[in-house]
């Protein structure tokens, strides 16, 4: 008759880095040798899950295993190397603990010297599953912090290519050929109308191919069309965990303080120009609402949407029936309730007496700035270097390794702490007390370096922004002065004041011009011209 007692292992390796100290077969040929060494044990099997968390046993097939055989009494004793591997759960471990034990099997956890079949082997049990659930937490929330600092650093999570760029060590870099596909895509979009089930049908029809070699549908075309990485942004986030044990994934509205969307604008280098992001994103949305109202999306005007007034900050509209020769825009707030400024039945501001403005006259403003920017171009760039140097000699020195040394410090004396606890060398009160003391400190240098880590990042943004200015100024060396299309993709906005003054801002400068302008009209024809009578640099 075999008396021996029939005993199981179990072992658990993750990602986590203190796992790379002890390998999965380290731990088996551990096992195996030291239960096969005790007299009056029979092996019965070192149960594993490789990769694998422990905050949920849902997907742990080694461990679903190991119970199940023990519910066939197949095992009388478990060994585990400590709490954190059996279950970082303080609920699952209990419920298994208590579930083996009501079957007649205790579980040893070795290192941390807990023997289920004590009588006080629960009540350690739970402290120990409670500060290994804790610590699981504190490891998610480092991994989290971690990664938050990457992201706002820049670096790049996830593998996935998507087309136009490649990743490569967290950063991305362009593909050219597939870059001017792109460029196509945006400027079919933006400046012939066409919308996305046309524009696929275009790709396919010029044998174009997705990433995947696959054809274009209407919904990839959209995507691209709606992927900031295109203009040189980079938004991460877009998902998180809502907390560290069930691990459910949901998507990102931007309403988590604990995981914002993070977004860094030119972040690599963009594929199309902000200008031409900017009108297909107003553009998706305005076309977005006219099919919601059931009408039928037509074609915009290259200034559309980028006229404000200076007076109400309405946006201008083209008026009524316009032909190319008197196209005008006027305020909608002065089209909708006229020039009385007045407090209507719902205590808003209501009406306008701002002038209108013609497109001949924006046509004449922009053709005399952009030849302004070309003239001055050797003098603009090298007011921008001077810039770069200002910012260089500004940089701020910062040193996190003091901060990282004391957080590793408060660190070892925290599990020096709970090691006084469990050898019952200082009560349960003062630990709380002093693992509290431990936890603000570290939360207090965390914040610390995280503070430092973003004035680094704000100031490298800095320089980088300066950069693409000097980038878009060379590029307006060969611009065509007389091309509406040019004109819509410079043209940020517009604010219109009264006595003919308009204030200009362009994509390719870091700063706006202030036009003075007259007409002078025609009896005949309704015809006109129109003058620059001053232009002046404004911030």
């Amino acid at each position: 008759m075999n008396n021996k007692i029939k005993v199981a292992a179990y072992c658990r390796v993750s990602t986590d880095m203190e796992d790379q100290l002890h390998s999965l077969s380290a731990q088996i040929k551990y096992f195996t040798e030291y239960i096969s060494d005790h007299d009056g044990w029979e092996l019965i099997e070192v149960y594993y899950d490789e990769g694998i968390t422990g905050t949920s046993v849902k997907k742990r097939d080694g461990f679903n295993r190991m119970i199940s055989d023990a519910e066939y009494k197949k095992i009388d004793l478990i060994l585990t190397k400590e709490v954190s591997r059996f279950a970082r759960n303080t609920v699952d471990t209990l419920c298994f603990t208590r579930k083996l034990s009501s079957l007649g099997i205790g579980v040893i956890f070795m290192n941390d010297n807990i023997d289920t079949r004590d009588k006080d082997g629960e009540l350690r049990l739970t402290i120990m599953a409670s500060i290994a659930q804790e610590e699981s937490r504190k490891i998610s929330e480092r991994v989290k912090w971690s990664t938050r600092r990457n992201m706002e650093n820049g670096w790049i999570y996830g593998k996935s290519r998507m087309y136009g760029f490649e990743i490569k060590d967290g950063q991305l870099y362009i593909v050219p050929k597939e870059a001017e596909v792109v460029r196509s895509i945006f400027h079919s979009y933006v400046y012939e109308g066409k919308g996305c089930h046309t524009i696929a049908n275009d790709l396919n029809a010029a044998g174009h191919l997705t990433v995947n070699g696959k054809m274009w549908h209407e919904d990839g075309v959209c995507r691209i069309l709606k992927n900031d990485k295109y203009v040189g942004d980079l938004t991460q986030w877009k998902h998180y965990s809502t907390d560290f044990l069930s691990k459910r994934v949901v998507q990102n509205n931007g309403d988590n303080p604990d995981a914002p969307l993070i977004t860094i604008t030119e972040h690599h280098e963009a594929i199309i120009s902000r200008e031409i992001w900017d009108l297909a994103q107003k553009q998706i949305y305005e076309r977005g609402k006219l099919s919601r109202e059931g009408r039928k999306y037509s074609k915009h005007y290259w200034f559309s949407s980028k006229i404000v007034c200076g007076k109400c900050g309405y946006t201008y509209n083209v008026m009524g029936k316009a032909t190319k020769i008197n196209r005008s825009l006027r305020c909608v707030n002065r089209g909708k309730y006229g020039t009385e400024h007045r407090i209507d039945a719902n205590g808003a501001e209501v009406g306008c007496d701002n002038i209108a403005i013609n497109e001949r006259v924006l046509e004449r403003c922009m053709k005399y700035i952009l030849e302004h920017i070309q003239g001055s171009r050797a003098d603009i760039i090298d007011d921008l270097l001077n810039e770069i140097q200002l910012v260089q000699q500004n940089e701020p020195s910062i040193n996190t390794a003091p901060l990282q040394a004391e957080i590793e410090s408060y660190s070892r004396k925290k599990r020096k702490a709970i090691d006084l606890m469990l050898d019952d060398l200082i009560s349960k009160t003062d630990l709380k007390e002093q693992t509290a003391f431990y936890d603000s400190e570290i939360a207090r240098l965390t914040e610390e370096i995280a503070a430092s880590q973003d004035i680094s990042g704000k100031h490298q943004r800095q320089l980088d922004g300066i950069r693409s200015y000097i980038t878009e100024v060379n590029k307006t060396a060969d611009l065509n002065t007389d091309s509406t299309e040019i004109y819509g993709e410079l043209l940020k906005k517009v604010v219109v004041h009264e006595n003919c003054n308009a204030d200009f801002y362009l994509n390719c400068v870091p700063f706006g011009f202030r036009i003075q302008y007259h007409v002078k009209k025609f009896n005949q024809q309704h015809r006109f011209d129109v003058y620059v009578d001053n232009c002046e640099v404004i911030a």
